[in-house]
This record gives structure tokens, sequence and C-alpha cells, in this order.
């Protein structure tokens, strides 16, 4: 009958010790106290690595804890899957690779571990499909096959459009449904433009009265005409800017002009840019960053920018490049590129430069300090060879697109394939 008294007594103190343990597990944040880490675990990893952090007073609103890393060039956000007093449980987003520090921030106040988190990012290239020339043909990622390429649209979640230069059309890729299709054929184009939200992709004819179409998600990327630029030497690219209410342009003899999407009126802003001339015309890309534009031309090594002087008119200035026909790494003035090509921007604002004869080249600009460097194939060695980045191969490599997530599609013009270039 005692120990039966006994047996019961510890029960109930456990309990008692269970409830309290509980109790301080789901307490609220507690303002007038100091928020304290412990430790964190693991101190190494890559994107989506899962983060246990111990300590104090970290409160029970998920809500109203937000974890950060930060690297050399920005801070990250990462994803909080829960919280109580104790433990925060939460997800490394994608960093660039260094140690790089964590802070947690509750309700306005913040505490910053002396630790630091080691992040080592991931790259790969791999095929996404094609590989046989001459032919289009659709199917199956393993069964189709693509003309030269000039355009390609990352779209989000492994679907893609790209634009074939020979046998013109455009056409759609979807790795998850392992599937290629025809959109649209008959229309030569070259960079096409995206929207922020990944829903509407246009693109305007190589050739006059260039002709632009619209390519929605919702219609499935049926294309539907906008109306034409008109007449003009060779375009080779399209760019949206931050309104996105206007398709900027510019012809291979310079001039520069925007169409509106709602109108369909042009405005040419300016008549001449000054510019070396070259056959098919620049790759033109948008930087939100700096609010201007870059346009890469094979026949001049280099790429200029082009924003708004002191006069408000816009002009071109010499970028990156513009040392001769070679591949040099270096910051900008010092860079050399070989035939540069295609671009896209990160949402760091780092530029990637897909680079064709001579070169065979992924290259980079960095947004931290203008420094150009090789991140992917080996100069003037065209093959198709995929994995590790210092291993992979291209075959012209005409653009270059990225979908956000940390993932660059590569349209291939003699190569035709389409490629993944992947960071994590």
């Amino acid at each position: 009958m005692r120990a039966r008294f006994f047996l019961l007594l510890l029960l109930f103190v456990g309990c008692k010790d269970n409830e309290r343990d509980d109790e301080g597990r789901h307490l609220p944040f507690d303002a007038s106290k100091p928020i304290e880490v412990t430790s964190f675990m693991p101190d190494s990893g890559r994107i989506r690595e899962k983060i246990v952090i111990k300590g104090s007073n970290f409160g029970n609103d998920k809500s109203k804890v937000k974890v950060v890393f930060k690297d050399a060039l920005t801070e990250r956000i990462s994803t909080v899957i829960g919280v109580d007093n104790n433990t925060i449980y939460c997800l490394a987003p994608r960093q660039i690779s260094g140690q790089n520090t964590i802070s947690i921030e509750i309700d306005g106040k913040t505490v910053v571990p002396t630790r630091v988190f080691a992040y080592s990012a991931s790259e790969n290239v791999s095929t996404i499909a094609g590989g046989a020339g001459g032919t289009k043909t659709d199917g199956s990622l393993a069964e189709a096959n693509f003309s030269y390429m000039h355009g390609i649209a990352a779209l989000g979640d492994e679907k893609i459009l790209v634009f074939q230069r020979d046998n013109p059309s455009v056409r759609y890729i979807s790795v998850p449904d392992n599937t290629v299709i025809t959109v649209h054929a008959g229309f030569q184009a070259g960079k096409p433009t995206v929207t922020t939200d990944r829903n509407t992709v246009y693109a305007t004819g190589w050739d006059s009265p260039h002709t632009v179409y619209r390519y929605t998600r919702e219609s499935g990327w049926a294309p539907s005409r906008l109306g034409a630029l008109g007449t003009f030497a060779r375009i080779r690219a399209l760019a949206l800017d931050q309104s996105e209410k206007w398709l900027y342009f510019c012809d291979r003899d310079g001039k520069f002009g925007r169409f509106e999407i709602a109108t369909q009126e042009v405005e040419i802003l300016n008549p001449a840019l000054d510019i070396i001339k070259s056959g098919d015309g620049g790759y033109l890309i948008f930087d939100p960053f700096h609010d201007c534009f870059y346009m890469s031309v094979q026949a001049a090594y280099g790429i200029y920018k082009i924003a708004k002087n002191a006069q408000g008119i816009y002009e071109a200035t010499p970028y990156a490049g513009f040392n001769g026909n070679r591949v040099t790494n270096g910051y900008l003035s010092e860079s050399a590129f070989a035939q540069p090509n295609g671009m896209t921007l990160d949402e760091d604002g780092n530029i990637f430069i897909v680079e064709g004869s001579g070169s065979y080249l992924v290259r980079k600009i960095s947004a931290i300090d203008g420094y150009v460097s090789t991140i992917a194939g080996r100069t003037n060695v065209e093959g198709a060879t995929d994995g590790a980045p210092v291993e992979a191969r291209f075959s012209f490599p005409y653009d270059i697109s990225n979908d956000g997530q940390g993932n660059y599609y590569i349209a291939e013009g003699w190569g035709v394939r389409v490629r993944k270039y992947a960071i994590e």
C-alpha cells in the first residue's frame, strides 16, 4: 500500500514538472528580458539545411521571429518552421559561400551569436534536353530535338520557353511533365523578356516590322500579337524596365527606343547610341538596382551600359571588356570577352553572361566589386560535358535566363541543347 502511494506521488510530481517544463517552453516573448542564444546546430551547411537554435525568451509566436543570415553581399531571410520559448527551428536560405553571421530578431529586439555559419554552395551543370541538331521534334525530354537557339526564358518550377533561329519557332519545355511542345511555329526572335511574376513573356521578331508577341501562363503560353515596333535594323532582344509598362530595344545601328505595351506606341529615346555596330545586334537586359540597361555586342568584345546622362538623355558607355578578342578575368575595364552573348541579372545584381565562339564559357560580373570571373566551362574548349562547373563544356551558348531559385538555363546555338547551371 505504501509503495503504491509513493508511485502515485512520483507520477504526480513528474506531471507537475512536465507542466512546468511545458509552461516554460510555451511562454510568450517577454520584452523586459533579453533574448539569449546558447547554441545553434549545425554550424555549416547548404541551402535548406535544418538549423536548430537553442536559448531562451524566444516566445511562442513564429510570426514575430525573424532569423537572418548575412553574407558578404546582403541579408537573407530564413524560413522559420517553428518556435517555442527555448528553441527556434528554421531552414538556411541560399547564400554566398563563406563565414556568415546569424541574427535573431523578435518584436524589435535583436541578438547576434558570436559563432558564424559556414555556408557552402553546391554548383552543377546538366543537360535538360536536345543534342541532335537540325531537327525540330516535340516529345519527351529524351526524344525532343532543337535547332539553333538564340533566346530563352526561365518561367520558374523548371519550365522554360526557348526561341529558335533556325526552323523558327518557340518551344515550351516542362521538366516536371517531361515534355517539349511547340507553341509558336514560324516565328524568329532573339532574347525574350519576362515579367517579375514570371507569368508573361514578350518577344519581338528579328527583322522589320519586328512584330511583338506576348505569351502568358494563363493561355498555356500560346502567342498573342501585340503590335509591331516598325522599321528598324535587326533587333536581338527586348527588356522590361521596373514599371513593366514598356518594352525597350536597341537595333544593331544603335537606335534605342521603347514600345508602350498598353498603347503599342513607339518612342525613340536616342536615334544613334555611340556603339560599335554588330551584324545581329546586341543582347539587352535591365538592371533595377542601378536603373540602367546593359547590352553585349559581339563585334565590340564588350558590354555597354545604357543610362541617362545629366540632361536626361540615354547614352551608351563601355562597361566591361573592350580589350580585344580574348578571355581575361579581372575588374570591369581589365576584363576581356571573346564573344559576349546573352545575359541575365540575378536577385543580388550579379550579371551572368554566356560566350560563344572562342570562349564557350559562362562568365559573371560580381555585384560586390565588379570583378569578371569564369564560373563554368573551359576557354575555347567546345563540348557537351555535364558535371561540376570546372568540368562542364558548352557548344555556342547564346542566351541565359535565371528563375530566381538558383537555376540558370542556357540555350545553345550549334550545340542545340538546353542546359542548366544550378547553384544551391
